[in-house]
């Protein structure tokens, strides 16, 4: 009941949080409507001050074990995904490694205290995962699409449209592949190798799950070292020769549960077998784990009119160095945006208009920045901040967001086609939805100007440039957002 219970769970997390970051639904609403998947990550839950839930997790942990490694981690899940596919699944005890697991959790702890999202950024599993599922994942749903709207074409429909492949950074997709490619390799030599020994978030539980109340527990009376029970420990925790269990290893998969004939392994303390005596704490175990998982989920589809689609500009031949990165409404500025972005990649997953992907260079690697070749920052979107997990990017609304300057516009006029060309372009002028542009000079040729206290840096301007290979209005990222 225990394993089966668990994997009903994790297949149902699992698939949600697949979902949340490779949605390609209308405005993404599926992806909105699963945010609670991210909100309930302890990492960033304790980044975002939810002490509410840090407070559940932990309880959960004292009372079960590690379940968060379970049944609510996606990295964790995906462990178990990659390790059924080996042919033979028969596991063996480990000793465990526990310098090397607190090594991995100062360096966190420190990453963190300091502000190098670089270093923690990597270790958090949560985000880890994040990472290959919008760097690996999307692109997958993006071409599946794409498949079924050429298909659709070609019996005369038109109901879906293509959707461009944008590039979601080169440091996270590399740093997807290396840690697929090393979760892929433990995963299949060992199961939850990765869990414990490099995962921080493992050895933090660990600490607490070795008092747990629900835990492996051998009757060395009735033992006979047969070591049935420790060749289904993913974890590698079950001495079978020692008649032991590293509880702060177990990670609570209780696929140990049933496999010993001798009803030697329990789980409740006083019990004799697995079915002695345990049915009132059993009961209040499943309560606790309900409560944990329960949330509201709301309707990933909500009716009404679909927005009129952008007329596509033409797309940027190439990217242009910010020198200040331009980051999300709601960020706040440089200092609090570092100190609490993981770069798990959901808001880049979630936002509609294509407009984030993840920072290539320097302190920032792998957090988000907004960049203007497939879009622009619309007033009335507030996505990224409806699913930041950690606190990084506040929600904001849309009448709050017309008001706040992420960065400023500014022109280049060797470059404007006015000046390169010598023909009139208004385009910039046109598109700006607060009206901070405005065209200056005699006759056709008139030149733009951009009034600084009016301009939010949304990127319509850059976005619709004719300029070539990049545009000749660029948005210049502040350091400090700030109200106007």
């Amino acid at each position: 009941m225990w394993k089966h219970l668990r994997m009903v769970l994790a297949v149902a997390v699992f698939a949600g949080c697949l979902l949340l970051f490779c949605d390609r639904s209308e405005g993404r609403r599926l992806a909105l409507s699963l945010s609670w998947l991210a909100d309930v990550q302890i990492v960033p839950a304790l980044l975002a001050g939810s002490l509410a839930c840090v407070a559940a997790l932990l309880a959960a942990t004292l009372l079960l074990g590690r379940v968060y490694c379970s049944i609510v981690c996606p990295l964790g899940i995906l462990q178990d995904v990659i390790a059924s596919l080996r042919r033979k699944r028969s596991y063996a005890y480990r000793p465990g490694r526990p310098l090397l697991r607190l090594a991995c959790l100062a360096v966190f702890a420190g990453g963190a205290v300091w502000g190098i999202p670089g270093i923690y950024g990597l270790l958090e599993p949560y985000s880890a995962f994040g990472r290959m599922a919008a760097s690996l994942g999307e692109p997958v749903s993006v071409l599946a699409h794409n498949g079924a709207e050429w298909l659709a074409r070609q019996f005369g429909s038109l109901s879906l449209a293509p959707q461009p492949l944008a590039s979601h950074g080169w440091a996270a997709l590399l740093a997807a592949l290396v840690t697929l490619g090393a979760i892929g390799v433990l995963a299949l030599r060992g199961g939850r190798t990765w869990c414990n020994t490099l995962c921080p978030v493992g050895a933090f539980l660990g600490l607490l799950s070795r008092h747990a109340l629900v835990r492996p527990r051998i009757d060395a009376g009735r033992c006979l070292h047969c070591g049935r029970c420790a060749s289904v420990c993913k974890a590698g925790c079950i001495d079978a020769a020692g008649a032991s269990v590293d509880a702060s290893r177990c990670v609570a998969c209780w696929n140990c549960a049933g496999a010993c004939a001798q009803n030697a392994l329990h789980f409740l303390p006083g019990s004799a077998a697995p079915d002695a005596g345990g049915g009132k704490g059993r009961r209040a175990a499943l309560a606790g784990l309900a409560g944990l998982l329960a949330s509201p989920v709301q309707a990933a589809f909500a009716d009404g009119a679909k927005e009129e689609k952008d007329i596509p500009a033409l797309r940027r031949k190439a990217r242009r160095s910010h020198p200040v990165p331009v980051l999300p409404p709601g960020a706040l500025g440089i200092r609090h945006f570092s100190s609490r972005c993981t770069g798990c990649q959901l808001c880049v997953a979630a936002c509609p208009h294509d407009v984030l992907s993840s920072y290539d260079r320097g302190t920032g690697l792998l957090q988000p920045e907004m960049t203007f070749e497939y879009g622009f920052c619309h007033l009335a979107c507030v996505s990224c901040g409806s699913v930041c997990p950690t606190g990084a990017i506040t929600s904001l609304k849309p009448e709050e967001k017309s008001s706040v300057q992420v960065g400023r516009a500014v022109v280049h006029y060797e470059a404007c086609v006015v000046e390169t060309d010598k023909v009139p372009c208004t385009a910039c002028q046109r598109s700006c939805p607060p009206g901070a542009i405005s065209l200056v000079g005699g006759g056709e040729l008139k030149r733009p100007a951009v009034d600084a206290e009016k301009c939010i840096g949304c990127g319509a301007c850059e976005y619709f440039c004719p300029a070539r290979p990049v545009a000749a209005i660029q948005i210049e990222g502040n350091v400090e957002q700030r109200r106007i």
